[in-house]
């Protein structure tokens, strides 16, 4: 970047970070501030451990991360509720919206076209002889509201009345919504329709699917147009007929007005993006053709061949409206593929193997959609033909209707194969449509080159994926606190910096709760990083507010994501890592946003690893106690049993509240009972008393439970078990509780038989 300018700080809140929507439009983002040197901080603010099918309206919760170093905010759709989008606006930081509108927000709104796209989806359909056409969607966002006003505009505008039953809604713009409507059409009334034009391909295809499951053919039965241009639609058979809006332009044109916010200008309105149709099998067409939409109008009529191939490769290409460096634009690689011919049939030569070379590897940075190469076919044969033509007619001089390419310009033609001055002799027409003819094989097969490297590419790209993940989920199965904490489970392709910081108000996993105003006010501490920086390591320990995470020295450069690190009812922190984005995934999710929810299982794993030693601690210590109390039972029962055997004095304890009665072994024996007899009553010692005795033994266990002071003193008869009649003497005493209630009685039976009465009383005492 030139001396003077200003690196900014951008920031792109997002429900997700990857993708073929979010993704493309972070990549956008990218690719637009790369060039000057700016920063972007994308902040996941959904959970990252949703299911596929599951994407609530709103965030659960919105961390404000990175908020206090932002120079501007570009939110994605529902990244945040308006609370949120007031706060930032409050504080003075620059605003633009991608596909939400917030009332009381006096900020841009960049969408795709999408009446544009739409129109065009079910004009098709008109034109395959479609009149009952249905819409599939949910009517919860701004751009699935602008699709079906545009389909009910356009259906007014061919004179078509739309029933109600017309509209199928869904839940949202997942593929279980659109498939449970489905089956509830085909289990219930039937389709009232004979075509449907969808909000987005996930509906489209979970809608197809069940379809065909329940024995409908496609399109016969039911033509389908999606909505996105995802790769997944060109996988399922029939292939999805969609409307590409271009998402990454949708990016470039967000932080293109966000900038110009910043330095201060005045930008306001909605924002459109071009798009366009792409028409496959399930709409009823043969092959994949695309037909290019420039703010929403449809081609010219009487495009030259030329015109409509570079409309076709402007489609095809995701790299056709990138600022991709010099020399490699959709223009020099139009004014190459010309040059070529023009040189063939101008001076019937045919291109050589570096322009070739040159071409392939322009086609490929130019990041060929993997249908590519199946609409420039007929589209480049058309050219050919166009060539040939001219050829015939003598016109091929000044080329398919276009200029020369001003001097200074090159592109992937420019290593040969151009016009030639001074040649003593021009070639035969016959030979220069021959030229022509070879030309065109030779264009296709670089065409073919380029297209099959980006595949190869990509193929590349999820194997490594996969291999990455593979091995992070291992080592974060086998990690313990610290491990995890020092990353050591980054896969080892990965060299950006990462970096992990966990909440400080809590020591484990935390129910999630939406942020208020004072939830800034929560505090990471970076306990982990890979950055090698002295700035960076002198960060790991320290606690920051959320506001400032992550800081300049962790965030590298580019792109960083910071992602939730959750999972199910826990919420750890955050963790921020610097790469690239992920636009190819066939979900809204990728493969920072897997590392996260890893990351939140296995701390999850190491708490209750923690917990659980801790609870086998406490209960061993705990065991330990009982033994020792065991054993101090246990001597005391022994040294009481002792005690009574040596003082040939048997025991009793009465639990007055319950009337269970303790027997000692000694009582037992001195009554004439085996020791395994059932005696837990108070009668087994009232109901032996002589009858004679037993008013005063009555009488003196009243005055106990009366509040006798004095302890229960008492020579009585007592019949034995085996009917022998013997004095006892029986001495107890009365315990109370804390309420001051007779709770317990406690005594004490001698046999005092053969005793004369006087010695008797003196053994008592």
């Amino acid at each position: 970047m030139l001396g003077g300018k200003r690196r900014y700080v951008i920031g792109v809140l997002s429900p997700v970070v990857g993708g073929y929507y979010f993704g493309r439009v972070l990549a956008g983002i990218a690719r637009t501030v790369r060039p000057e040197g700016h920063r972007v901080v994308a902040v996941q603010t959904y959970p990252a451990d949703l299911e596929r099918a599951q994407f609530p309206d709103r965030p659960p919760g919105t961390a404000a991360v990175s908020l206090g170093r932002l120079d501007g905010v570009i939110v994605i759709t529902s990244a945040v509720d308006e609370a949120a989008l007031l706060r930032i606006e409050a504080d003075g930081t620059p605003v633009v919206l991608v596909s939400e509108r917030a009332a009381d927000i006096d900020a841009p709104v960049v969408t795709p076209d999408n009446e544009g796209g739409t129109r065009a989806a079910v004009e098709h359909l008109i034109a395959h002889g479609h009149r009952e056409i249905g819409f599939l969607g949910s009517l919860r966002q701004a751009d699935i509201v602008e699709r079906h006003a545009a389909y009910l505009a356009t259906l007014a505008a061919h004179g078509i009345a739309p029933r109600p039953e017309w509209l199928y809604r869904t839940s949202d713009n997942q593929e279980a919504s659109a498939a449970a409507v489905a089956r509830a059409l085909v289990a219930g009334p039937g389709l009232p329709t004979t075509a449907t034009v969808a909000a987005t391909d996930r509906n489209a295809i979970g809608f197809s699917r069940v379809l065909r499951a329940e024995g409908l053919s496609l399109p016969r039965d039911q033509a389908v147009v999606g909505f996105d241009h995802s790769e997944a639609g060109s996988r399922v058979r029939p292939r999805l007929a969609t409307v590409d809006p271009h998402h990454d332009q949708v990016g470039e044109l967000a932080v293109s007005l966000l900038l110009s916010r910043i330095r201060g200008e005045r930008v306001a309105g909605q924002h459109l993006s071009r798009s366009t149709l792409v028409t496959r099998e399930s709409c009823g067409c043969l092959d994949a053709r695309a037909g290019a939409l420039l703010e929403g109008l449809p081609a010219q009529e009487g495009s030259t061949a030329w015109r409509r191939f570079g409309e076709v490769a402007r489609a095809t290409f995701d790299g056709a409206e990138a600022r991709l460096g010099t020399g490699a634009d959709l223009e020099s690689w139009m004014r190459g593929v010309q040059r070529v011919f023009r040189g063939a049939a101008a001076l019937g030569q045919p291109p050589t193997q570096a322009t070739l070379a040159s071409l392939a590897e322009s086609t490929r940075v130019l990041r060929p959609h993997p249908e590519a190469l199946e609409q420039l076919i007929p589209a480049l044969r058309a050219v050919e033909e166009e060539f040939r033509e001219q050829v015939r007619n003598g016109q091929a001089a000044t080329g398919a209707g276009t200029e020369p390419a001003p001097s200074g310009r090159s592109g992937p033609g420019s290593g040969g194969g151009g016009t030639t001055t001074g040649a003593p002799r021009a070639p035969s027409r016959a030979a220069r449509a021959r030229a022509v003819t070879r030309t065109a094989t030779d264009v296709l097969v670089a065409l073919s080159a380029g297209c099959t490297q980006t595949l190869l590419a990509r193929s590349g790209q999820l194997e490594r994926t996969i291999t990455d993940q593979y091995e992070l989920d291992l080592d974060l199965l086998h990690a313990d606190g610290r491990a995890i904490r020092a990353l050591t489970w980054l896969p080892r392709g990965h060299r950006s910096p990462a970096t992990l910081a966990l909440w400080t108000d809590a020591e484990g996993p935390v129910d999630r709760a939406v942020d208020d105003p004072a939830a800034g006010a929560r505090t990471l501490e970076i306990v982990g990083t890979t950055a090698t920086s002295r700035q960076a390591t002198a960060l790991v320990g320290k606690r920051m507010p959320v506001g400032r995470f992550p800081p300049p020295a962790l965030s590298g450069d580019g792109v960083v994501f910071v992602v939730p690190v959750t999972f199910g009812q826990s919420d750890w922190g955050m963790l921020a890592i610097a790469g690239g984005v992920d636009t190819r995934a066939t979900s809204s999710r990728d493969k920072y946003d897997h590392w996260a929810a890893m990351v939140a299982v296995a701390l999850d794993r190491e708490d209750r690893l923690t917990s659980l030693q801790r609870q086998r601690a406490a209960l061993a210590e705990a065991a330990d106690r009982e033994r020792a109390l065991v054993l101090d039972l246990r001597t005391e029962v022994e040294r009481s049993a002792l005690v009574q055997d040596v003082a040939l004095e048997g025991t009793w304890d009465w639990d007055i509240a319950s009337g269970q009665v303790f027997y000692s072994r000694t009582w037992r024996a001195l009554v004439g009972l085996p020791d395994d007899a059932p005696c837990t009553g108070i009668e087994e010692w009232t109901g032996r008393v002589h009858p004679d005795d037993v008013r005063a033994v009555q009488i003196a266990i009243a005055r106990q439970l009366a509040g006798a002071a004095d302890p229960l003193d008492l020579e009585h008869r007592l019949v034995a078990a085996d009917g022998r009649e013997m004095w006892v003497r029986c001495r107890a005493t009365t315990v109370t509780d804390d309420a001051g209630v007779r709770a317990r009685m406690i005594g004490v039976l001698m046999d005092v038989t053969g005793m004369p009465a006087r010695e008797r009383r003196g053994v008592a005492r």
